[in-house]
């Protein structure tokens, strides 16, 4: 390497050193208000009564948002809109947020949050693959890949065995939890810095709940310190919420989550169930696979049916196996709504076809590799 010039990384300078900005990092525009959450106590619940004006009358407290305050579609869904941004008559996961308090800070909008009086009649909730594999709680059709002849190769098989794999999930844990600032643009327009990785989503979102033309919402993404997918889409309703507060009052908004309510709030790396039926020879030679995919999506669709797709066709790795069919579902939970992840899937469906080619290996007393 001696003699070559090593080109740093653009940001690397702002990283190490700290001067990076983030999203919340820039400096807060005079009268900036902020918007803190009314979390439900349920995993599933119905709403029997949401009264905002206890936090009113508190000081600092300026508007309370409720579904009542959208103009547009009550809905920050990416691909299919069936993900309600403020609930009316049933909450769906632990921690959902029911409304938001605007204030004149945080301290503030928190004591409002905690003030406004939230009821509700719990409801049975599904909330593991197994309990929704039961009930038949899925997100959409199930899909099916495969070649070959799946049933006559595993009845010629010398050998078959059958088993099933459960994988759970995982937190994104990036460096800034999600954050999201609403200023008044040129024109009457909207300015937006998102902590998004899919900025143009984002002002699609949200240009969407606010029921005004996209060319009247700017988004900026700064930088993420980190995303792997967590920002993918959770981003927008969030923008979404500082978007209406702005609005509603005029004044610039801000969402910024602590850490607790980002992992309770958003979606993680689906948790995956895989059951199989495998036949093969006396040298481990995979003759028939016969396999089921199961994902806990959540609450809502999001970017699930995809991850799932991304796991079925990587559910054969680097094997090749001539008679093969995957069928793959996802579940639907009352549990926050999973989304993409590094890898978006292909861990999942990669390490289903490892454990199976370990309990062959196994099974016929040969080393795994």
């Amino acid at each position: 390497m001696s003699g070559k010039q090593i080109t740093p990384h653009e940001s690397a300078a702002g990283h190490v050193s700290g001067r990076a900005l983030y999203t919340d990092d820039q400096q807060v525009v005079a009268g900036m208000l902020s918007c803190w959450p009314v979390m439900a106590p349920h995993a599933r619940a119905r709403i029997t009564t949401l009264d905002p004006s206890p936090a009113l009358v508190l000081p600092g407290v300026v508007t309370v948002l409720t579904a009542a305050d959208v103009p547009g579609t009550n809905d920050s869904g990416p691909v299919v809109q069936d993900e309600i941004l403020l609930p009316t008559d049933e909450i769906f996961y632990w921690g959902q947020a029911v409304a938001w308090v605007v204030a004149e800070g945080e301290e503030a909008a928190r004591l409002g949050a905690e003030a406004v009086v939230a009821e509700y009649q719990p409801l049975e909730p599904i909330l593991d693959l197994h309990s929704a594999i039961e009930a038949r709680s899925f997100h959409g059709n199930p899909q099916v890949m495969g070649h070959g002849s799946i049933e006559s190769h595993l009845a010629k098989a010398p050998h078959q065995l059958s088993g099933e794999v459960e994988i759970g999930g995982q937190d994104h844990f990036y460096l800034e939890t999600h954050a999201s600032w609403a200023l008044p643009g040129p024109d009457g327009g909207y300015q937006l810095f998102s902590s998004s990785q899919h900025p143009s989503e984002t002002q699609t979102v949200v240009a969407r709940v606010l029921g005004v033309p996209r060319n009247q919402v700017s988004v900026t993404s700064l930088r993420m310190g980190g995303g792997f997918g967590g920002k993918e889409t959770q981003a927008n309703p969030f923008a979404a919420i500082a978007a209406l507060a702005l609005q509603k009052t005029g004044r610039a908004a801000r969402v910024r989550l602590g850490r607790e309510q980002d992992m309770q709030l958003t979606g993680k790396r689906h948790g995956f169930l895989g059951r199989y039926r495998v036949g093969f020879d006396d040298q481990g030679i995979l003759q028939a696979l016969d396999l089921e995919l199961f994902s806990n999506g959540g609450w809502s669709t999001d970017l699930s049916r995809a991850v799932m797709q991304r796991a079925m066709f990587h559910s054969d790795n680097s094997y090749f196996l001539p008679n093969m069919r995957v069928v793959g579902r996802v579940c639907k939970t009352n549990t926050a709504s999973n989304t993409a992840f590094r890898g978006f899937g292909g861990p999942q469906g990669m390490l289903v076809i490892e454990d199976i080619v370990d309990r062959v290996a196994r099974y016929l007393h040969l080393p795994p590799h």
